[in-house]
């Protein structure tokens, strides 16, 4: 627990700044995802962060359209208002 000034300072600015990171990037996507959440962002960066970790242990890696589409799935697997 932070008691300090510092570091609750600190502590506050990164929640400001993760809250409008996130508003930013739910505002790009509404147009084509109106049900769009912060669940549904949580889960998509989530997926390829999990991607991203399985294409290292692979030997060789695969097209960057496959890596896409692979991605594209994996992200869809935890979302909660998924298109």
């Amino acid at each position: 627990m932070n008691i300090k000034e510092t570091p609750v300072t600190n502590a506050v600015n990164l929640a400001f700044f993760m809250v409008n990171l996130a508003l930013v990037l739910r505002r790009q996507l509404r147009p084509t995802q109106p049900d769009f959440s912060v669940l549904d962002l949580k889960a998509h960066f989530r997926g390829l962060k999990y991607v991203a970790e399985t294409l290292k242990l692979l030997p060789q890696k695969p097209d960057p359209i496959v890596i896409q589409q692979i991605a594209a799935q994996v992200a869809l697997i935890g979302a909660v208002n998924a298109t």
